[in-house]
């Protein structure tokens, strides 16, 4: 013992020893400890004190404006963003959105705010340098997403289910490259779960030839809000943005460069000529058409329709189903469908997001549908991983996305085919100017808009002549808070629970939906009992259960289980700038998209009340009304007449107890 006391090694073991000892007993014993990070007293929510301007002031905008900086075209995430972008280093803005802002693509992604494993996946082993750059250019963006809107966004673990031994090794490799390649922005430490804590907290997993599940981190988002949330956001920044405007014409000078536009407010007919230095199309998968408009020497569109040579359009189906299809706070990733692509499994607002499929288009259809196949094929892969039958009589809701993948037109003939696969296109974007001058941005994803609009604004500061380029700023969108963002906390949920006394599943929703903008909407709702109602009650007919017998026109249950409420329709049309019942019920609320026949039965009453509010004819309000019908109807797999007859059988009046609700 003594001789190995006197060794090196021996010698080495002692300092080493010693050492540690010193170290815990300063840690534990002498340094002082940190003061508690306990809060006893709450000081009141901050309220924002700006007023949003109302449509009427933001119409009064594009008469008063001589010229704007620049006009933008499309309200999707990438034109807000935009919006964004060029209003906080200071230009003036006009944004002009056909339907509503995230009506198409922007409202029907997966949710995620991620790099991408596959396209890692085929980074390497196809030795593209175009795929890692998109990988680490979505990781990147996903950690400001999660910093700019922490109340829209946040962190979910996703399991990746192994069947096979050498398996293991091989996706554990990749969810720690994944981690590496996100650098000093990596979420959580990617693990591994066994096959028994596998099965105890996804017990809906076959795990009987389970071998174990590798877990990675990505970010969930709410897209449709977001994207509102940073219309809002310009809007409070000083831009005019406005949805329901259609661009009819490009105006161009006697040089042919583009001086402005020709729209048309939808909701009025009245049109507008709006001047601007410079025009940025940001339409997404719409892009041809702005750019076919751009091609002619009036800026009119063609009068038949030309198949796209920029977008190649790709459809993409998603499916929600009930909440004990996943677990509830971890997703599941299929890494090799029948088709070879990925597939995801996501717990999203309360229920379970499932998708995507891909397939080509040769156009772009205005409001694409999801098909019976589709939804099939979804089902179909999940059953792979569950120890239940999958029903499609579950499927809550589904619906059809474009992705807009991109080709430079100036490589592509006029009528070219460009139909084919496209999972091995690059999801990359373009941005391209026309000899007009029109600046067009479209592909990429939903993760890294922020850096499309950037490198948009950019574009236009390096190509025109500002009157005030002096005084513009830097860009801001690394350092701003998106509305909603300010004054939040990850406790921000008991924070309302104090001050409101509110239940925990009321200020969950509000605390993840609105951020700081929550105590606005409960100030709506603490104004009448009316204003608490679930939207799905608040019609102003007579509902008569029948106590002898289930009619199964009506679950009263399931319809106050959902969280959505007349105070936050009626915040969504002062604030948020709603104004159809479709606005309100697929893309201020999730309710289309996570339940469609709750959906259908909230029609009637959100038609009533937004009458009511934006004052409406009756006329008005019956074709609105039908608007909503026809298109949540097609997000069931039920037949539009099926759901249009619960629809009407909700104001039977059969025996029995009489619930009544009426509109305030």
């Amino acid at each position: 013992m003594s001789r190995f006391l006197k060794s090196t090694l021996g010698k080495i073991t002692i300092s080493s020893g010693a050492l540690v000892g010193a170290t815990i007993v300063y840690l534990d014993f002498i340094k002082p400890a940190y003061p508690s990070n306990l809060v006893d007293t709450y000081s009141p929510l901050k309220k924002p004190l700006v007023k949003a301007p109302t449509r009427s002031q933001l119409l009064d905008n594009l008469s008063s404006t001589k010229k704007f900086d620049v006009i933008i075209i499309g309200g999707g995430a990438v034109g807000t963003g935009t919006a964004v972008d060029a209003a906080t280093r200071g230009l003036n803005v006009c944004l002009l959105e056909k339907t509503d802002f995230a009506a198409g693509t922007s409202s029907k992604s997966t949710k995620m705010a991620h790099g991408g494993v596959r396209y890692l996946e085929k980074a390497i082993f196809q030795l593209s340098k175009a795929q890692l750059d998109l990988v680490i250019e979505a990781l990147n963006e996903r950690g400001n997403m999660l910093r700019t809107a922490p109340h829209l966004c946040s962190v979910l673990p996703i399991m990746i289910p192994v069947y096979k031994w050498w398996q293991v090794p091989y996706f554990f490799v990749g969810c720690k490259m994944y981690d590496w390649f996100a650098g000093y922005q990596n979420l959580r430490t990617s693990t591994i779960f066994s096959r028994e804590y596998t099965n105890a907290v996804a017990p809906m997993i076959d795990d009987a030839n389970l071998k174990a599940t590798c877990v990675y981190h990505d970010g969930s988002f709410n897209d449709a809000r977001y994207n509102a949330t940073l219309a809002v956001t310009a809007i409070e920044n000083g831009a005019t943005v406005l949805n329901y405007f259609n661009v009819e014409q490009l105006l161009k000078d006697s040089q042919g460069k583009l001086i402005g536009v020709k729209a048309q407010d939808l909701e009025t007919g009245k049109s507008y000529t709006i001047n601007a230095t410079s025009v940025v199309n940001a339409t997404g998968p719409f892009a041809d058409a702005i750019l076919e408009m751009d091609e002619d020497a009036q800026g009119l569109p063609p009068k038949t329709a030309i198949p796209p040579r920029m977008v190649v359009p790709s459809s993409g189906v998603h499916i929600v189903l009930p909440e004990y299809y996943c677990p509830k706070d971890i997703g599941l990733l299929d890494p090799a469908t029948s088709d070879g692509r990925v597939m995801f499994f996501l717990p999203w607002q309360g229920k379970v997001l499932a998708g995507t499929t891909d397939h080509a288009l040769k156009s772009v259809p205005e409001n694409p549908v999801a098909t019976e196949q589709d939804i099939e094929d979804i089902l179909k892969e999940l059953q792979k991983y569950l120890v239940f039958k999958v029903s499609k009589d579950d499927v809550l809701s589904a619906w059809c996305g474009i992705r807009p993948l991109v080709r430079d037109p100036k490589n592509i003939p006029k009528g070219a085919d460009l139909t084919g696969a496209t999972e091995g296109i690059v999801r990359s974007h373009l941005i391209t100017k026309t000899d007009s001058d029109l600046i067009t941005i479209s592909g990429g994803k939903w993760t890294t808009y922020r850096e499309m609009a950037q490198e948009t604004v950019d574009t236009l500061l390096k190509n025109f002549q500002f009157d005030n380029a002096s005084s513009l700023k830097p860009c801001q969108t690394n350092e701003i808070l998106l509305a909603g963002g300010e004054d939040y906390s990850k406790n921000y949920i008991s924070r309302l629970i104090h001050e409101y006394n509110i239940p925990y599943k009321l200020a969950h929703h509000l605390s993840t939906n609105y951020g700081s903008r929550a105590p606005l909407v409960l100030d709506l709702y603490f104004q009448s009992d009316f204003n608490k109602l679930p939207i799905t009650l608040a019609h102003d007919k007579v509902i008569k259960p029948s106590t002898t017998s289930n009619t199964g026109n009506f679950d009263l249950y399931q319809s106050a289980d959902e969280p959505f409420t007349v105070a936050e329709l009626k915040y969504s049309i002062h604030h948020e700038y709603a104004r159809t019942p479709l606005d309100f019920l697929a893309r201020r609320t999730r309710l289309a998209f996570l339940n469609a026949k709750e959906a259908l039965a909230a029609i009637d009453g959100v038609s009533e009340i937004m009458k009511s509010e934006l004052k409406w004819s009756d006329a008005t309000t019956k074709k609105l009304k039908a608007d909503a019908i026809e298109y949540i109807s097609q997000m069931t797999p039920i037949s539009v007449a099926k759901e249009k007859a619960i629809v009407e059988a909700s104001t039977a009046i059969d025996n029995g107890t009489t619930v009544t609700t009426v509109v305030a």
